[in-house]
């Protein structure tokens, strides 16, 4: 018997162990109906049985084994992404509606085998071929679906995350402001209130590229014609009024005008030396030296203090890895969520440069950033 065939015969049989299957897969723990664990593997089975009675051509199979071909356009897209799409809304993660598939080849397989498939060795082995390969185009179909919904959940977090959060921010921040003019607060307490708003505000832009970077695989950027030491000045302002007991110094020989995003080399530099300070020795300055080398820039933020691990090194820029601060060491502020190095690294990475960390206890730590003038 065909493998066709035996698709559209069995078919009960085949969707009976789907269902058996698919109500022990782990989901969001609500009870499902026949109806729904079945979902939409009838009509994938279908769409399968449908290709594999299709002529093909060496050059067709080659193309659909690339990812191409008339299946990719056809029935099977259309009932993998849906079941994809009711996967998702019944709550099922995407390796549990992988591991369906996974489960429902291997039924049909041992199914077709034990019913006696594959004595007739020449189109039994095409058969099985072609089955393997509508089996994997529905799972990329399915993955492809599964990841362009969680892409959309995430831009719609990522926008409520930025516009709910920051604007009551910024009211607290400037009703902060309010009162100090009006002198009904006193200035100290407003500073605490404000620096405040501005480590939530960090977090949150932290969470928010953190976000973008895992969804789109690279840090948006806008590059624009600048000079990095004026960029620079403005960022090292700002967090000397932001600490006021640190002493920040800025450091600079040669050309620094080139195309960057500002507002992501401001964030870099902001999120190195806000590490600095939080890690650095409270009475030893932090240092922002800038230099040329040929076609591109390198800066680098230095402070002494405690060492960081050899072993730490290695997964400093790793996300949601917090430093493991000795007891010994002086921390100013909080470490947030261990996010910050890894946008610096994704920042650095957008631009087409590199990042690099050094720490010993003669020399300090240093943060190492190349650049070349224009991003690619």
């Amino acid at each position: 018997m065909r493998l066709s065939t035996f698709l559209r015969s069995n078919a009960e049989k085949i969707l009976t162990a789907w269902d058996e299957f698919a109500a022990t897969v782990a989901h969001d723990g609500t009870m499902m109906h026949k109806k729904d664990l079945r979902d939409h593997a009838g009509e994938i089975l279908a769409a399968i049985a449908n290709d594999l009675e299709q002529p093909q051509s060496a050059a067709e199979q080659e193309e659909k084994s690339r990812g191409g071909g008339r299946q990719a356009h056809g029935e099977l897209e259309s009932a993998a992404e849906t079941h994809a799409d009711t996967r998702m809304v019944s709550g099922f993660a995407i390796d549990a509606m992988i591991t369906e598939y996974r489960a429902l080849r291997a039924n049909v397989v041992q199914l077709w085998t034990s019913a006696g498939g594959g004595q007739d060795h020449q189109n039994d082995m095409r058969d099985l071929i072609r089955f393997n390969e509508a089996m994997d185009q529905a799972i990329a179909e399915s993955v492809a679906r599964y990841t362009d919904q969680t892409k959309k959940s995430t831009d719609l977090f990522i926008g409520i995350l930025g516009h709910d959060i920051r604007n009551p921010l910024g009211t607290i921040s400037m009703s902060a402001q309010y009162l100090v003019r009006s002198g009904q607060l006193a200035a100290h307490a407003a500073d605490a209130i404000i620096n405040s708003v501005v480590r939530i505000n960090r977090v949150i832009e932290h969470v928010v590229d953190f976000t973008r970077s895992q969804s789109e695989g690279l840090m948006p950027i806008k590059p624009s014609p600048g000079n990095l030491v004026n960029q620079f000045e403005k960022v090292v302002d700002e967090t000397r009024v932001r600490n006021p007991k640190a002493t920040v110094r800025l450091e600079s020989t040669g050309d620094f005008n080139g195309t960057w995003d500002e507002g992501r080399m401001g964030q870099l530099l902001s999120n190195l030396l806000t590490n600095a300070i939080s890690y650095g020795a409270r009475d030893k300055p932090v240092t922002v030296r800038l230099w040329e080398q040929q076609d591109q820039v390198v800066f680098s933020v230095h402070n002494l203090g405690t060492p960081i691990p050899l072993k730490e090194q290695q997964q400093i820029f790793k996300p949601l890895v917090r430093g493991l601060v000795p007891a010994r060491a002086e921390q100013r502020e909080p470490t947030g969520l261990g996010l910050g190095l890894f946008i610096c690294q994704e920042i650095v990475r957008a631009h087409g440069g590199s990042i690099a960390v050094s720490s010993d206890a003669a020399s300090g730590t240093s943060f190492t950033v190349t650049l070349p003038r224009t991003p690619p």
